[in-house]
């Protein structure tokens, strides 16, 4: 009898390899490569930080904790840390928070306090939108979605990441490119302003999702099949990039290591002496750079190892697409 269960065990494992196979070879996607704006638009007003107002810790006290979502002040949305502040300040007598904690919703009347500039306030730092630069991963013509990143988008403060109420990506003027150095990671300098391309929709571990309002990634290249996790292999590969503007372009790296992680799974290394040249390896907003190996997208970089900017991590394709399929049902 244990005998025979293990046999369907192994029957099991070996017939989802292939059907994971099979499933990745049937969707082809556009790489894309090219660094964009990306702007976020939290889903309320993110607590991250509370201060004293006039010697009272007048949020702490209402029951208000660090990672509460504001959703709704005396009925109406929280758009903006800006109405939020008017709100507040033309209710001395306190108002009412509709909040979301976790998965539980959570009313509570909060009172403010007169801080010394004359303004009532409860002291908190609310956060309702980012901006930063990333690069695009592929672009799916049948569903005409985009991935980006391959990483998610977290608060600064809190380091959880943000629920997205909505976002975009534009397209992004890049300026120049700060090096990467031993301990000191660099970055691709640019502007975004107006020209939005697409949509965000997605916020998770493995990238930002959305659909696109342009045919801007349409005709860039064939589309390539996503690798399966068992299709990729320890060696040679490549990253595309436009990081110094212009033409998106092709830099050789080494595929070192393939994991179980879900958002780290490759540990990759640059070799490309052209690149090394310019930004010293990895940089920050070349996240989402698409990694390509022997004609398929395996996955996208996502993080530089600080102490050694020639090397880095990257997120599995495959994962990607799934958390793509899985928004659009």
């Amino acid at each position: 009898m244990k005998k025979f269960s293990a046999n369907i065990m192994l029957c099991l494992i070996f017939s989802m390899c292939v059907l994971r196979t099979a499933y990745a070879e049937e969707i082809k996607v556009i790489p894309v490569g090219q660094a964009v704006g990306i702007r976020l638009y939290t889903d309320g007003l993110l607590v991250v930080g509370m201060a004293e107002v006039n010697g009272n810790n007048t949020a702490a006290q209402c029951g208000i904790k660090i990672n509460d979502r504001i959703k709704e002040v005396n009925g109406e949305d929280a758009l903006s840390s800006e109405r939020f502040s008017e709100i507040i300040n033309e209710n001395p007598d306190g108002v009412t928070l509709d909040i979301m904690r976790g998965n539980q919703e959570i009313e509570i009347h909060a009172v403010p306090a007169l801080s010394e500039d004359n303004i009532y306030r409860l002291g908190l730092w609310v956060r309702d939108s980012t901006a930063g630069i990333g690069t695009v991963t592929y672009y799916d013509p049948v569903s005409e979605s985009f991935a980006a990143l391959g990483h998610s988008i977290n608060d600064a403060d809190t380091g959880n990441i943000l629920t997205v109420k909505s976002g975009n990506i534009l397209n992004c003027d890049i300026s120049s490119v700060t090096k990467s150095k031993r301990g000191n990671p660099g970055e691709i300098n640019g502007v975004f302003e107006g020209n939005r391309i697409g949509n965000v929709l997605v916020n998770s571990r493995t990238g930002i999702f959305g659909k696109m309002v342009s045919n801007e990634f349409s005709d860039l290249r064939e589309p390539v099949p996503i690798a399966a996790k068992e299709q990729i292999r320890e060696g040679d590969a490549y990253i595309l990039s436009d990081a110094f503007g212009g033409e998106t372009k092709e830099y050789t790296i080494k595929i070192d290591k393939i994991t179980n992680n879900a958002d780290k799974g490759l540990i990759i290394e640059i070799t490309d002496n052209t690149l090394l040249q310019m930004s010293g390896g990895i940089v920050q907003g070349m996240s989402g750079s698409p990694i390509i190996q022997d004609g398929r997208l395996v996955g996208a970089v996502t993080h530089v190892l600080v102490n050694n900017p020639k090397k880095g991590y990257g997120t599995l394709a495959e994962s990607m697409i799934d958390v793509q399929i899985k928004s659009q049902m």
